[in-house]
């Protein structure tokens, strides 16, 4: 059960649409994506927290050597063996 709650996309502020518009079409070309993940959903009620963590992810998890699906399962494995609820 969510604690954020998520807005629709018709609520999204528009500070945050173009950000959420890049964030959908790579989630759809990386991960075929249909929609944008709760992970980013719950965020866009404070843009200016999404785009820091999204300059974040593009640091750490778009670039480099090893293929960004490899990065979200390792980050995944990591969430189950610390038992996360997310």
């Amino acid at each position: 059960m969510s604690t954020i709650p998520m807005l629709p996309d018709d609520e999204i502020p528009e500070s945050a649409q173009a950000l959420v518009a890049r964030i959908l079409a790579r989630e759809q070309r990386v991960f075929g994506a249909t929609s944008l993940s709760n992970v980013w959903r719950c965020q866009v009620r404070h843009p200016e927290y999404m785009h820091a963590n999204w300059a974040r992810s593009r640091a750490l998890m778009q670039r480099g050597n090893v293929p960004p699906v490899t990065k979200e399962m390792v980050a995944s494995a990591v969430s189950m063996i610390n038992a996360c609820e997310y």
